[in-house]
């Protein structure tokens, strides 16, 4: 199989960080508790803090701050996909085969459920054990609130919600907010927290960005099997720009990790 080598590695790294995750999450057994539990222990491949983990390696980042990240990441992502599902959103019942939070408990503990991700989010990245400086700290929450806001997955969910019929310019417009900017988060913040320079943080974040495009058209791609061939094949097109976007940017970076060359193969040829 061509993508074993990366497929086995997500895999074992995905079992690596939920142990480490589930000791993030508090011990009560009490509804509120257990539906925050539920939502982040729902599926799904943990390929953010895959990402933090690999570019976390490749710049040397110790163990302990790599996972701390990465947890703050998944529990972020995790709270926009509770809320998304909600009925005055999407209004989906299943994610990943598996009933969404709103559907298995109600609305409101979805709610909370949500909101409690969001709060852990932020108390993963200023907790005293997440060993960096307070100044750097400071940047990675900066960072992380204004992709994460109304101008960034916030105004993403807004556009999706209030557009009926999207053209592919601004389907891509979305996936970049709603996706790509998160993906861009986890490589920018790994150069944020081993001190590299703006210009290097700059160009991880155009990585991560072009990365997230990528997983977001195979998505849309599942999505939509009835897509116009047209807008098909711009697409494609499209996720064949950003794949040589993103191999150009890591040899300016001088990314050596083949895992991280293997990765992007891999996406190409994702079905998420």
């Amino acid at each position: 199989m061509i993508h074993s080598k990366t497929i086995k590695d997500l895999s074992g790294f995905t079992k690596r960080f939920d142990v480490f995750l589930k000791k993030k999450l508090a011990k009560e057994k009490d509804l509120l508790n257990s539906s925050i539990n539920y939502s982040l222990f729902s599926g799904g491949k943990r390929f953010r803090p895959y990402l933090i983990f690999l570019f976390g390696k490749e710049y040397k980042l110790s163990s302990s701050v790599i996972m701390n990240l990465a947890a703050a990441v998944e529990m972020l992502h995790n709270y926009s996909l509770v809320h998304d599902d909600l009925p005055a959103m999407d209004n989906d019942k299943y994610r990943r085969g598996k009933k969404t939070t709103h559907y298995r408990y109600n609305e409101f503990i979805a709610i909370l459920a949500g909101c409690g991700l969001l709060t852990k989010t932020y108390e993963n990245l200023s907790n005293k054990n997440f060993k960096l400086s307070d100044n750097i700290k400071l940047k990675l929450i900066e960072r992380l609130t204004k992709i994460s806001g109304e101008r960034g997955l916030l105004k993403g969910q807004y556009l999706d919600l209030s557009i009926n019929k999207k053209s592919i310019a601004k389907r891509i417009e979305i996936n970049r907010l709603k996706t790509g900017k998160l993906m861009s988060y986890c490589c920018s913040a790994v150069g944020i927290a081993s001190k590299k320079n703006k210009i290097t943080v700059n160009r991880l974040s155009k990585v991560g960005l072009c990365i997230g495009e990528i997983f977001q058209i195979n998505d849309d791609l599942e999505d939509y099997p009835r897509m116009k061939k047209k807008d098909k094949f711009l697409l494609l097109d499209y996720k064949t720009q950003l794949y040589k976007k993103t191999i150009n940017e890591l040899r300016i970076l001088r990314v050596k990790s083949r895992k991280i060359y293997l990765l992007i193969d891999f996406l190409i040829d994702l079905k998420v």
